[in-house]
């Protein structure tokens, strides 16, 4: 089992819902696109707040299946006028997974900038973003690391998301904590500024409870056997 977040950031409440089997499986472009589809998305302006923004992990997240650490980041594009996922790495969907989450959706416009933590105890605040305003990314992560500490995972929107720019990205954070992991597809930065969420930071633990741990192992070890023994893998580390 997993937790999907519908976060609702007019009142900064949240609802949860349980996923299981293939709802945890058919995630990240699959969900993003179904999900726009389905909410009726051709007609919404995409920096309104009818605009959804989707962060969807895979069924591996959190654990360290190869390419399994994958984040979709999704919403109706202002920049083409269509449904756009970005997908990025870094170590945003790891956290996502450590805490157990599928993903979550920000719905609406926060009335103040904000910055979203989730704590490893599954609670969520909305923190005042002001010391974080017009700041660069790596300004940015560097006073963030200083308030929610090193073993966390950022994604930043930028100074250009912030004024809404349509080519604007997301930042995530890498394995040495630098924001240089971007979801730049589609101007998903601009949509994060229009909701008036400066970053998102995710506490990181330990891998989330499996279902079947011992059978998840052996195949995240049979995988990585399989990677070692492929010639293109090989080629790349001459």
């Amino acid at each position: 089992m997993r937790k999907y977040l519908h976060i609702k950031l007019h009142d900064q409440s949240t609802e949860i819902k349980e996923l299981n089997g293939e709802e945890i499986a058919n995630a990240g472009r699959h969900f993003i696109a179904k999900t726009l589809l389905e909410d009726g998305i051709a007609t919404v302006d995409p920096l309104s707040a009818d605009n959804p923004l989707i962060f969807s992990a895979g069924p591996f997240a959190g654990t360290n299946m190869s390419n399994g650490n994958r984040l979709s980041v999704g919403c109706k594009s202002p920049l083409t006028g269509g449904i756009k996922e970005a997908n990025v790495g870094g170590t945003f969907a790891v956290a996502v997974g450590h805490q157990g989450m599928a993903g979550f959706t920000l719905h609406g416009i926060s009335s103040d900038w904000v910055v979203i933590h989730f704590a490893k105890d599954g609670t969520i605040t909305f923190n005042d973003a002001a010391p974080y305003m017009g700041r660069g990314n790596f300004e940015a992560a560097a006073l963030l690391h200083e308030k929610y500490g090193k073993k966390v995972s950022l994604a930043i929107c930028g100074p250009v998301g912030e004024y809404q720019g349509l080519v604007a990205a997301i930042a995530f954070s890498d394995r040495e904590n630098r924001p240089v992991r971007f979801a730049g597809r589609g101007g998903v930065g601009a949509v994060m500024g229009s909701k008036k969420v400066k970053a998102i930071v995710v506490e990181m633990d330990r891998m989330p409870e499996l279902h079947d741990k011992k059978k998840t192992i052996g195949t995240v070890r049979d995988y990585a056997a399989r990677l070692e023994n492929e010639g293109a893998v090989q080629a790349m580390k001459k």
